[in-house]
């Protein structure tokens, strides 16, 4: 009883304390200006952006976008204020979300995961965005099919898009030279079938002692990601397309998992690597390859210390495919429609400098002009992984996801981790899932 009322009291504790943090809506100030409030995760960096408004200092995803929004305060002619709410961390960021709309009192804008849409939008949390898109001269029809896909629900469109961001191989092409890896330009030749991999794996091992890949596969789902980019190649899913059931107890999932299984026990890959051990691996020159997302581009291009390059997710199987998620920015539903056209005036800025994002990221611009424009091409790496914008496919758009990629990287993490059968891993996935979904 003293456990349960303690944990009462901790619970209450830590709603009080993030709707204290993110509460309140748009204000007029006594000087004509109006605030209006903004949600997002992206890290702090009021330390290294306070009175930055040129964009190309920014080195990380947080200056990126502090900056902008330094920018448009500072330049909109219509007297609006941009101002951030608590929530930088994207692992509490929902949290802290769902706590405003329960307390009737929601940001006026605020970003948003592709894959976490639906849960707001059947409960009509977001206020569709097609009737001011004109107004605002933001066009949809510049936007790729998978940003337009993850911003649409039921024929309406929630957002506007802001980038997708997806999985990449980060290379050492030292190492794959010194393995004889590389083409007659000095490319490196990455794998095109499970076969090739491992025949790569084993010529990288015993010509340079080094591991040929390393991931994050056991602290965040990066697991599941790979899973469903191996299973995708395969013209498989692990969801229904109607998103109303599992299909993960199939062959296809099945190869897969034990293409990964195989991998760590052959000791090609380490599985019991977190995020920042595999990080710390490849940069230190020990693993050939990095898979990672697109967010780490300029980072590892800073970083290093040997010749590094950026490129798409190789085809291994039938169909060239690799996960993607999306971030976006939405209007968080409110009592007074008058905020909405203020709160659209920023977003139409956030649309129209999404070069801007894409080059200070390395996330995919959502929009075709963007991809195609001179401007990105320049940016370093960009061009080596440009191809990643055709091949994108979206997590599964469905409600309850989160609860979904937890079953599912519990389950397969559990194959290597602790030994558990793939065939009893993927038919514990299937029925767990398979509840949440009903």
């Amino acid at each position: 009883m003293l456990v349960q009322i303690r944990r009462t009291v901790f619970v209450t504790i830590v709603m009080l304390t993030a709707l204290t943090v993110w509460a309140g809506g748009a204000r007029e100030e006594g000087d004509g200006t109006t605030t209006l409030t903004m949600a997002r995760f992206f890290g702090d960096c009021d330390d290294t952006t306070q009175g930055v408004t040129d964009v190309s200092q920014a080195t990380t995803e947080c200056e990126v976008i502090q900056i902008l929004t330094n920018k448009y305060n500072a330049e909109n002619d219509r007297g609006v204020r941009i101002e951030r709410l608590g929530g930088a961390e994207w692992g509490t960021y929902y949290d802290g979300l769902n706590t405003s709309f329960a307390a009737g009192d929601p940001p006026d804008i605020a970003v948003m995961h592709g894959s976490n849409l639906p849960d707001y939008t059947e409960r009509n949390l977001i206020h569709p965005i097609d009737d001011y898109l004109d107004l605002y001269g933001v066009d949809p029809a510049d936007w790729t099919d998978p940003a337009r896909g993850a911003v649409s629900d039921s024929d309406r469109l929630y957002g506007v898009p802001f980038d997708l961001h997806a999985n990449l191989f980060h290379v050492n092409v030292d190492l794959f030279r010194e393995a004889g890896l590389i083409d007659s330009e000095g490319n490196p030749i990455l794998p095109s079938s499970r076969g090739e991999f491992f025949s790569q794996a084993e010529a990288m091992r015993r010509e340079t002692g080094a591991m040929y890949f390393t991931t994050d596969a056991s602290q965040f789902p990066i697991g599941v990601r790979l899973m469903f980019s191996l299973v995708w190649q395969q013209g498989s899913d692990l969801i229904s397309g109607d998103g109303s059931y599992a299909t993960v107890n199939t062959p296809e999932a099945r190869e897969a998992v034990d293409f990964m299984v195989s991998m760590f026990e052959q000791g090609y890959a380490n599985p019991d690597f977190n995020y920042t051990a595999s990080e710390q691996a490849f940069l230190s020159g020990d693993a050939a390859i990095l898979m990672n997302g697109t967010w780490a581009v300029d980072q590892y291009n800073r970083e290093a210390e040997f010749d590094y390059r950026a490129m798409d997710f190789p085809t291994l199987y039938e169909r060239p495919s690799v996960w993607a998620n999306s971030h976006m920015w939405v209007l968080p539903a409110q009592r007074n429609n008058a905020k909405y056209e203020t709160a659209m005036d920023f977003l139409a800025f956030l649309h129209n400098h999404t070069v801007d994002w894409a080059a200070g990221t390395g996330h995919l611009a959502p929009r075709t002009s963007v991809l195609t424009g001179a401007e990105l091409q320049r940016v370093a790496q960009r061009s080596n992984y440009a191809d990643t914008a055709n091949i994108a496919q979206l997590v599964p758009s469905i409600r309850n996801w989160q609860a979904v990629e937890d079953i599912l990287k519990e389950e397969i993490e559990s194959t290597w981790l602790t030994g558990k059968a793939i065939d009893a891993a993927l038919a514990d996935a299937d029925r767990r899932i398979n509840s949440v979904l009903r």
